[in-house]
């Protein structure tokens, strides 16, 4: 009986995968209940390393509160129902007042949703929401040896200003970080 209500269960989540799979997510504003989620997606790629020099996991109660504070940061999250699998901002790298208008963007998608496309509607979505904001220039700081993420962002119209070397210790060596820029 247990047997053939796991099967049941394995069934109907391998069919609402291949209904998602053929649909786009909603990509929406974050909103404080996205919290958890947004921080447990992060939390995979401090986990596993190479994509963020965070070594400390995010925490929900941090990030709802920074997603009560937005001001003129941009987040937005891909969600599938009310399950989220992506989230994307833009937020403040500096808070001297000359840079108000520039941003540094960021996207995280849950392993899962890795190849389908849905990187591509968060940058869209927040490009948009950026140019609706007056904002100017945006940012992005990549691991310089993460390849996919360079293709990715010269893809959306960035374009590389410069490579830190040796600016990031991580996993026990150097990373180098490339800077990317998109005047909107």
């Amino acid at each position: 009986m247990v047997v053939a209500a796991n099967a049941a269960n394995d069934r109907e989540l391998e069919d609402r995968l291949k209904m998602e799979s053929q649909s786009m997510p909603v990509i929406r504003s974050a909103k404080v209940d996205d919290a958890e989620s947004v921080a447990a997606i992060y939390n995979h790629y401090v986990a596993l390393g190479g994509a963020t020099f965070d070594a400390v996991p995010w925490a929900r109660e941090d990030l709802a509160e920074i997603l009560t504070n937005q001001g003129a940061e941009v987040w937005c999250v891909a969600a599938y129902g009310q399950r989220l699998i992506g989230w994307a901002s833009a937020r403040r790298f500096s808070l001297r007042h000359g840079y108000r208008l520039s941003l540094e963007s960021a996207i995280y998608l849950s392993p899962e949703a890795v190849g389908q496309g849905i990187a591509d509607g968060l940058q869209n979505e927040l490009t948009n929401r950026c140019r609706a904001g007056q904002i100017h220039h945006l940012m992005a700081r990549i691991i310089a040896d993460n390849h996919r993420s360079m293709a990715f962002h010269h893809r959306h119209g960035y374009e590389l200003v410069g490579v830190q070397k040796e600016v990031g210790w991580m996993n026990d060596q150097w990373a180098d970080v490339a800077i990317l820029q998109k005047i909107l």
